[in-house]
């Protein structure tokens, strides 16, 4: 069924009435019937799981295409505007309208009395209306009913976005009803593609298309024959049948394999990847095949006819190509395109003349030939790599000949010169020719280099991940081999790359290019000749050409990188999916789903409950159990029982982080009391994995789970999924949808569009559940199930959406071919998913339902299966009796099918059909030996690496022996500490691997609740412990950048990072005082002599904190100690190894300071005051040392007997002079005084006051006269 949505021209308009608004309506019919059997459409509600959002992803495919038609100019714009809003006015009954009231206002006229103008009449009807406000109350309105009557439509019940997110539109039902596969249908999204079927010229030309693109991308030179012929039956299969890449794999393989007649061995032309290759190459023609029949019709509308022109149109084999021949029709053609959009009223172009027609449309343009070879012959001796032409020599020099051709708008020969050569120059770089020869040099010699910015330099440092691209110098570009390109525009993008596009040794490209070009002639004249002609092919490259290659490789190196991590992507999610369900050691490949048990305990904390779930091998839920903890004995026993009841094949455990390993030990413990219960009692042993919870997590929370399962917790649902992860992987991937997108697939997947991304993870669905196949019963029953019906070929979730619902609504389905006696599946679709279709658990169903093997190859089968058993055909007269043949061959004597002699069988085929079958008759075999069997990798169990990543998080680029890493540690029993990591794990730390020094216990070193940095000594991932180290020589800052750092780029250019690394010294070393800034009020950009300058006006004491002329670690104090007198104080940072979240510690000497403001008041403040007391004391003497001399010899001589001293500032800031004279006949005497925080010092003793310092220098004074009279 469907949603037929049919537009109409809709009521005619009608009076506006009041009290209610009237709004014209469509004419479709109601929902009440939208899902009548005649019809095809769903019950969205039920079926919110299939609406992928498949119109984002349009936007990716519609990029693919580079629209064609920016350049064509519609014609008669005009008239079709009118007469589109002539349809509008009269299907809307605006022109009945208009009539009527012109006939009422004549009417109104031919009454008026003698005199009445009509200006009268218009005032009357401006101040009392028409009459005709009120008219509809005169009326009983038909029409007004049956709108009333009408039921409510899709339009009037959803909002437009609500409808394309239901897939309800006009557009979804389009795709429902054509018979094309909807994902054909859907990456031609926004274009003009009709789906009609091609023909065998447009398939041949397809094929040798994409054959030489193939080969090409591969570097190869020719396609063979054989190449070309298997490429072209898998064209025609795309475009003339629509078969999807599964279908042409499994049931058209004989076409694009090769038998060896010698060995007998088949071998593959074409694999499944070359399929998928030629199914998007199939797409990158259509888009070039449209854009080169655009410039077709441009032509032919415009008139031009143009032999150049046609000869390259009819070589061109790129888009790009397209686009050169475009640019170059409208340079030289663009006043005929204006003529002719003029002409034809369509949009015109600006009428002033470019430089490039008003030059050419002087006399200059005879000037042209004088400078040698054309555009043209330029581009043919490029193009061919020889000299086919050769430019002719002017017997004048450039000057001479140009002064020819002076006249008012060129008025001398420089000016001439400078239009010829900017006309000549735009003919070169325009010509397609040449831009396709240069293309081809840039795509196989295009170099990349790479810069880091300012910014740059200081953000990407020895563990940033663009570190190994840094600096690159030339890299060729197919040295590009994986997605690093997209990290670089990345980088670029960020302000922290700067990427340089060139070409390998760029001055001997140069040069060939110029010998293609210049003339061999030695004269003076041919010389200053060829000095003008290479300025204009350096004008064409640096204006047009460079610029064009440089943006060219730039975006080809960009979508090769895009690809390579989609498709890496690609392979990531395919390994993921292609596996089986779980199976133990003692397990056959072939059985059945096990019944599986999960556990977990969520986030692990006391609070969590230990939730497990127990699921069948039907993926039903049966039963469920939570308790509180496992360290009650209670509790234990009931979650034992529980686990032991289910006979279940396998253990599943996880959780959301690494506090789940408590869970698992306490598993381990009670699995192991079981398996010996079991055992005793005969039964199987039961197994235990770690399950990878990527998907649980998603699903856990989802829309979809809380609708499935609305009755159980976010636990409950987590452990579900596990169970189902177990059972079908591929299944709970699935069932995703666009969340597949929050799996990580590769490491710059980030980097990729997500509507890109998501059109290859959803490729790798379609090659495994095609592999699969879908019970379509089943999946009517299960909307877990029906999740994957989109992924079939042939459907898409419309088309799937569409078939479910109409099995629902008329009955289960006994057959294949009953899709198309029910009409459920048109010819092409039927086609596409018939074999993977799965009948199963049908009574009386036909067992080739449940094969592999296609509705039209069934004849082969049961003649096979009668072979293999040696029955007539005139034995199988009924259809019942070949059902028979083929079910006993199948379950009893499917090696009876080795003894048939399949090459014989192809030969006859082929002659009957006219079409090889031998691969087919090997698939028949293989589906009759084994129905379905299945080929996907069979399960592995985890290793204990992956494992040990699942349960922590933590893989070995973040984790390794070596690293250092942060760890807050939780206990210290004596000898150990214990340790937690961030992403829980645990840690633990012996008390010889605390401290470099002799210790007795660690809590002499370790503090709980304290971050410290740790040496990785040991992982042990089985038991989930990790050995550290915290001993400082362990720890020393960038011990372990040797193994974190990722290895560096093959073409990574060490000498231009030295020289970088020596200019940045050198400007720190320049910049550093003024680069340097403290967060403190106090803090000034001054050097010291600048500061001194800011502190000379200002009281004694005040300060400035400033940067250090010492380096990074240092900051300068400067504070005034007196007019003229600054101390300039060297304060050291010292880091903390020990802590990474400590800030540095400040040190003067050996003093240490927790930050700025204790530093200020505890030492600056406190020196400042101990200088006042000082200078306040009366023994102070102002003027400095030549003062205070001679204040001592004018005391001593005043008073010979008598000794005199006194202070003054010394030479050196924060230090004083004691001064003293013993007598009057000595000569004075100075010892050094150095003010400290809580004293003074003199002779390495320190005073707490002056009057200390004072009595001090007494005793000393005299112990050394006891010396001198001794």
């Amino acid at each position: 069924m469907g949603i037929k949505l049919n537009r109409s021209t809709g009521p005619k308009l009608k009076r506006l009435k009041r009290g209610r608004e009237e709004l014209s309506r469509q004419e479709s019919r109601n929902v009440g019937n939208i899902f009548s059997d005649e019809e095809q459409a769903e019950d969205q509600n039920q079926r919110d799981d299939y609406a992928e959002d498949y119109d984002d992803r349009s936007r990716y495919r519609r990029d693919m295409y580079d629209d064609m038609g920016d350049f064509i100019a519609d014609e008669d714009d005009e008239d079709d505007l009118n007469e589109v809003l002539g349809e509008r006015a009269e299907a809307r009954g605006y022109d009945d309208e208009r009539r009527g009231r012109r006939k009422a206002n004549m009417d109104m006229m031919s009454i008026l009395p003698e005199g009445m103008s009509e200006d009268v009449l218009v005032d009357m009807y401006d101040i009392f209306g028409d009459g005709r406000e009120y008219e509809w109350a005169l009326y009983n309105d038909e029409e007004e009913e049956a709108e009333r009557e009408r039921e409510p439509q899709l339009a009037d019940i959803f909002e437009p976005s609500e409808l394309a997110e239901r897939m309800m539109t006009e557009q979804d039902e389009e795709i429902r009803l054509r018979d094309v596969p909807e994902r054909l249908q859907m990456r031609y999204e926004g274009t003009n593609k009709s789906f009609e079927q091609a023909t065998n010229e447009e398939v041949q030309e397809e094929a040798l298309w994409i054959a030489q693109a193939m080969v090409n991308a591969r570097g190869m030179l020719q396609p063979d024959e054989q190449f070309i012929s298997a490429i072209a039956y898998v064209v025609g299969f795309l475009t003339r049948e629509f078969l999807e890449v599964p279908h042409i794999k499994d049931h058209r393989r004989d076409f694009f394999t090769e038998i060896n007649k010698d060995t007998g061995i088949s071998k593959e032309i074409l694999t499944e990847k070359d399929l998928w290759e030629i199914y998007d190459w199939d797409f990158k023609y259509h888009g070039f095949v449209e854009r080169r029949q655009a410039l077709r019709d441009f032509l032919e509308k415009t008139q031009i006819t143009d032999e150049y022109v046609d000869t390259i149109l009819s070589r061109a084999e790129r888009v790009e190509e397209i686009t050169d021949l475009t640019e170059y029709v409208n340079l030289n053609f663009s006043e005929r395109i204006n003529a002719i959009q003029q002409h034809n009223r369509g949009p015109k172009r600006p009428t002033t003349k470019s430089l490039y027609q008003s030059s050419k449309d002087s006399d200059i343009h005879n000037l042209l030939p004088k400078f040698g070879v054309t555009a043209r012959q330029f581009g043919t001796n490029y193009m061919e790599s020889t000299r086919q032409y050769f430019p002719e020599d002017s017997p004048l020099d450039p000057i001479a000949e140009a002064h020819l051709y002076i006249d008012n708008v060129f008025t001398d020969e420089h000016k001439v010169l400078k239009a010829a050569r900017s006309i000549l120059a735009q003919e070169l770089a325009y010509d397609p020719q040449v831009r396709r020869a240069m293309r081809r040099d840039w795509e196989a010699y295009g170099t990349v280099t790479v810069r880091p910015t300012e910014k740059g330099y200081t953000v990407i440092d020895d563990l940033h991940p663009m570190k190994p691209f840094k600096y690159l110098s030339d890299k060729p570009r197919d040295a590009f081999k994986d997605g690093q390109f997209l990290q670089i525009l990345k980088g670029e993008a960020d302000g922290l790359l700067n990427v340089t596009i060139s070409i390998q040794d760029y001055p001997s490209w140069l040069g060939r290019m110029c010998e293609f070009y210049l003339s061999d002639g030695f004269s003076d004249s041919v010389q200053q000749w060829n000095e003008q002609r290479k300025e204009v092919l350096n004008l064409a490259l640096q204006e047009y050409l460079l610029p064009l290659m440089k943006k060219h490789v730039r975006e080809k190196l960009r979508m090769e990188a895009q690809e390579s991590v989609c498709h890496a992507a690609f392979t990531s999610l395919y390994n993921k999916i292609n596996v089986g369900p779980f199976r133990g050691p003692e397990s056959q490949f072939k059985s059945a789903v096990p019944r599986v048990v999960t556990v977990t305990a969520g986030n692990g904390t006391h609070k969590d409950p230990v939730v497990a779930v127990f699921v069948n091998q039907r993926g039903k839920v049966l039963d469920q159990i939570e308790v509180p903890n496992l360290k009650d004995e209670k509790d234990w026993k009931q979650l034992s029982e529980f686990i032991k009841s289910k006979k279940a094949n396998v253990l599943g455990i996880a959780g959301y982080n690494a506090e789940i390993r408590k869970v698992i030990k306490h598993m381990q413990t009670m699995l192991s009391e079981i398996n010996q219960s079991n055992e005793q009692s005969g039964l199987s042993k039961m197994d235990m994995v770690i399950v990878d919870d990527e998907t649980a997590r998603l699903y856990k929370s989802s829309r979809r789970a809380q609708q499935e399962f609305p009755e159980h917790t976010e636990t409950m649902r987590y452990c579900i999924s596990l169970a189902r992860r177990l059972q079908n992987p591929v299944m709970e991937y699935a069932s995703l949808g666009r969340d597949l997108l929050a799996i990580h697939h590769h490491d710059l997947q980030h980097l990729i569009p997500e509507d890109t991304l998501l059109f290859y993870l959803e490729r790798a669905l379609i090659s495994v559940i095609n592999d699969l196949g879908v019970d379509i019963n089943a999946a009517v029953q299960s909307p877990y199930l029906a999740s994957a019906l989109q992924y079939v070929c042939g459907f898409g979730p419309r088309k799937a959406q569409s078939i479910l619902k109409k099995i629902e609504a008329t009955g289960e389905l006994e057959s294949r071919t009953a899709l198309v006696l029910r009409k459920l599946t048109p010819a092409n679709t039927f086609m596409n998913c018939a074999s993977y279709l799965r009948i199963r658990d049908v009574d009386g169903a036909d067992i080739l339902d449940d094969t592999r093997i296609h509705p039209q190859d069934y004849e082969l089968a049961r003649k096979m299966a009668a072979d293999a058993l040696e029955i007539d055909e005139d034995e199988m007269d009924d259809y019942d009796s070949k059902v028979a043949v083929v079910t006993r061959v199948i379950k009893e004597y499917p090696d009876k099918l080795n003894d048939l002699i399949l090459d014989d069988y192809a030969v006859v085929l082929r002659k009957q059909y006219n079409a090889p079958k031998r691969q087919i008759l090997e698939h028949i075999k293989l589906e009759l030996q084994g129905p379905y069997h299945d080929r996907r990798n069979r399960y592995a169990r985890p290793t204990m690496e992956e494992q040990f990543v699942m349960v922590t998080g933590e893989t070995r680029q973040q984790l390794s022996e070596g690293f250092i890493i942060p760890a807050m540690v939780v206990a210290c029993r004596g000898k150990v500490a214990n340790c937690v990591l961030d992403s829980g794990l645990e840690g633990i730390i012996y008390v010889n691997n605390v401290s470099d020094e002799r210790v007795m216990n660690v809590s002499d070193v370790l503090k709980v609740g304290q971050t410290i940095n740790c040496k990785v000594l040991r992982i042990d991932r089985d038991k989930f412990m990790i050995e550290l180290s915290c001993k400082p020589s362990d720890t020393k800052p960038g011990s372990d950048l040797h193994l974190r750092r990722l290895p560096e780029d093959t073409y990574y250019d060490h000498t231009a990072e030295a020289k970088d690394k020596e200019q940045q010294k050198a400007n720190r070393r320049k910049q550093s005082k003024s680069k340097r800034v403290i967060k403190h009020p106090l803090f000034r950009p001054f050097n010291h002599m600048e500061a001194e300058e800011y502190l000379s006006s200002r009281q004694r004491g005040d300060l400035v904190i400033r940067p250090s002329s010492h380096g990074y670690d240092h900051i300068a104090i400067t504070w005034k100690v007196d007019d003229g007198i600054y101390q300039h104080i060297d304060v050291l940072e010292v880091k903390n190894n020990n802590d990474i979240h400590a800030p540095p510690k400040l040190k003067i000497g050996n003093q240490m300071f927790e930050d700025l403001d204790e530093l200020i008041v505890t030492y600056v403040e406190a020196v400042a005051r101990k200088v006042e007391e000082i200078m306040a004391h009366p023994k102070y003497v102002p003027g400095g040392s030549r003062a205070l001399n001679e204040h001592l010899t004018a005391l001593t001589q005043a008073n010979p007997k008598v000794s005199a001293y006194g202070f003054c500032q010394s030479e050196k800031a924060g230090y004083f002079d004691l001064g003293f004279k013993i007598s009057a006949k000595g000569p004075p005497m100075r010892w050094v005084v150095k003010v400290l925080p809580d004293g003074y010092r003199l002779r390495n003793v320190s005073y707490p006051q002056v009057d200390d310092l004072i009595n001090g220098f007494k005793r000393i004074q005299m112990a050394e006269a006891r010396k001198r009279r001794a």
